[in-house]
């Protein structure tokens, strides 16, 4: 006689159920000397602002991943409940760069934590950032930005400074208001490309390649701005007067 795993029997399973496991970690520290500011991330959103002082500001809420059964029996494991309870943001100090992560006294699973970043930080920073998946929104920070995310979005908004991003599978819109644009490159290997000036679409610098669209466009500032995006979409909006003038 066959056994039958019934909806009354796995609810009568309290050891499959668990809260859903959140917690949120914060640190503020002094930027005096700092150049640089690193961060790597897992699943999750990232947003990173200016500070009105000069130290840097991160607060990250973890948020434990759900599993189903069925579409509608949820839990969550004990042990990334455990993982999350020990979890600590690591800090390494190298010269002018400072290094952000998270870590755990265990293995923390980051496939089934959501991490949600908020950082504040001073605007002279350069900041770099390295995210599996999710969405990253950088808005403000004018040192330069280094964006590596393997899917998802980025939004990019900023006042000046060099720009460099790259996703595997999605989406990169970035704005700047720079008057000293440097050499500009976008490239989509499946998907399209555009640069905007002053809200109209830059025709010249580009050309089909494949299923995807590859735009160059000469400069002689200090501001390069070098976007490339495997799968999807690359725009880049160039915001200032002075930036539509011809190098």
């Amino acid at each position: 006689m066959k056994h039958l795993l019934t909806l009354g029997m796995l609810l009568s399973l309290p050891a499959l159920v668990f809260a859903a496991g959140t917690r949120t970690l914060t640190a503020d520290i002094p930027a005096s000397g700092i150049e640089t500011l690193a961060v790597t991330a897992g699943v999750g959103e990232l947003r990173a602002t200016p500070s009105a002082d000069d130290a840097v500001h991160v607060s990250i809420r973890l948020e434990q991943k759900a599993r189903e059964f069925l579409w509608f029996f949820h839990w969550q494991s004990s042990t990334t409940t455990r993982e999350i309870q020990s979890a600590q943001i690591v800090q390494q100090r190298e010269g002018g760069r400072l290094e952000l992560s998270l870590g755990s006294s265990g293995k923390l699973d980051t496939n089934q934590v959501k991490q949600h970043w908020e950082l504040q930080i001073p605007a002279r920073l350069a900041l770099a950032l390295n995210m599996k998946v999710g969405q990253i929104n950088v808005q403000g920070v004018a040192g330069g930005i280094d964006v590596n995310l393997n899917v998802g979005e980025i939004d990019i908004d900023v006042p000046r400074g060099p720009l460099r991003a790259s996703v595997n599978v999605g989406q990169i819109s970035a704005t700047s208001a720079t008057t000293v644009p440097g050499p500009i490159d976008l490239s989509s290997d499946i998907g399209e490309a555009a640069v905007f000036r002053q809200g109209q679409r830059v025709r010249g610098g580009g050309r089909h390649s494949g299923l995807g669209r590859r735009i160059h466009l000469p400069g002689s500032g200090p501001d390069s701005m070098k976007l490339d995006v495997s799968v999807g979409e690359v725009d880049l909006r160039l915001t200032s007067p002075e930036a539509g003038a011809k190098p």
